[in-house]
C-alpha cells in the first residue's frame, strides 16, 4: 500500500444510486476500507461493484469515484515494478478518464486525471519523459484553467512539483504548498465524506514530502493529523510514525 502514496503524483451502493451533481462527494467505503488496511483485494472489490453499479445505473458521480479508484490502483500496481499488470490497469483508466469527460461537470477532474496519466505512461517508460513530460506540464495548465480550486488539480500540481527537475520547475517547497492548498480546498468543502481516502493520501504526502525535506516536526504533525482522522490506518499508525519517531530521537 505504500507504494500507492508515493508513485501517484480514492462502496456504499446507496450513496452511488442517485446519480449526484459534481462537487458531491460519493467517495466508496469498501475502497476507503482498503486503503486503511492496505489490503488491495478488497480494492479490488470496491472497483468491481462501482463497475458493476455504473453498468446498471450510468451516473456521472459513480464513474468519478469508479476513475478515482482505478487511479489509485494503477498507481500502486505501477509501484510494486510489474508493469505488464500496471499496463492494464493503466489502460482501464484511461478509458474511464474519457468516459468521465462525457460529463461536463468534472471537467477540472477529467483534466487533472490526464496529467496523472501522462505520469503513468512515463512510469512505464521512463525513456518517454522527454516527449510526455512537456506534454504534462501543457496539461497541468489545462487542469488549472479548468479547475483552479478543485483540490484534484493542485494534488497533480504537488506531484509534478515534486517530481519534474529544478530547472522545470520543479521543487519540495512548491509541492508542498500545493499540498497544503488540496487540503485546504477538501476542507472547505462541507459534503466531504469521512470515506474519502484521497483526502487522507494527501495528508500522508505532505508528511512524507515534509520528511524528505528534513521537516521531522511538521512531518510528524502530518502522520498524526491522518491519525486522528483515521486511528486504524495501518501503515502510518504501524510504519510511517514509528519510524519517524527513531529519527527524531
Amino acid at each position: 500500500m505504500r507504494r500507492i502514496l508515493k508513485i501517484i503524483f480514492v462502496l456504499i451502493p446507496a450513496l452511488l444510486s442517485a446519480s449526484p451533481s459534481s462537487g458531491t462527494d460519493c467517495s466508496s467505503c469498501v475502497i476507503y476500507k482498503g486503503f486503511l488496511a492496505g489490503d488491495m483485494q478488497l480494492w479490488g472489490k470496491g472497483i468491481k461493484e462501482l463497475q458493476d453499479l455504473y453498468n446498471r445505473e450510468p451516473a456521472a458521480c459513480t464513474m468519478y469515484t469508479l476513475t478515482e479508484a482505478r487511479y489509485g490502483y494503477a498507481g500502486f500496481l505501477l509501484g510494486t515494478g510489474n508493469k505488464d499488470v500496471a499496463k492494464s490497469a493503466i489502460d482501464a483508466f484511461e478509458k474511464d478518464i474519457e468516459l468521465l469527460a462525457g460529463y461536463p461537470g468534472y471537467r477540472a477532474e477529467t483534466e487533472a486525471f490526464r496529467v496523472a496519466l501522462l505520469g503513468f505512461r512515463m512510469g512505464l517508460n521512463p525513456a518517454k519523459a522527454v516527449t510526455l513530460g512537456p506534454k504534462a506540464l501543457k496539461q497541468l495548465e489545462v487542469a488549472l484553467e479548468a479547475g483552479g480550486n478543485n483540490p484534484a488539480v493542485w494534488i497533480e500540481k504537488a506531484n509534478s512539483e515534486a517530481n519534474m527537475p529544478a530547472f522545470a520547475g520543479g521543487s519540495n517547497e512548491k509541492a508542498a504548498a500545493s499540498f497544503r492548498e488540496a487540503l485546504r480546498l477538501y476542507e472547505t468543502d462541507r459534503g466531504l465524506s469521512d470515506c474519502n481516502w484521497r483526502y487522507l493520501n494527501t495528508i500522508v504526502q505532505l508528511g512524507q514530502l515534509l520528511e524528505e525535506m528534513k521537516d521531522l516536526k511538521g512531518a510528524r504533525e502530518a502522520y498524526l493529523r491522518a491519525l486522528k482522522r483515521a486511528p486504524d490506518f495501518q501503515w502510518v499508525k504501524d510504519e510511517l510514525l514509528p519510524a519517524l519517531e527513531k529519527k527524531i530521537k
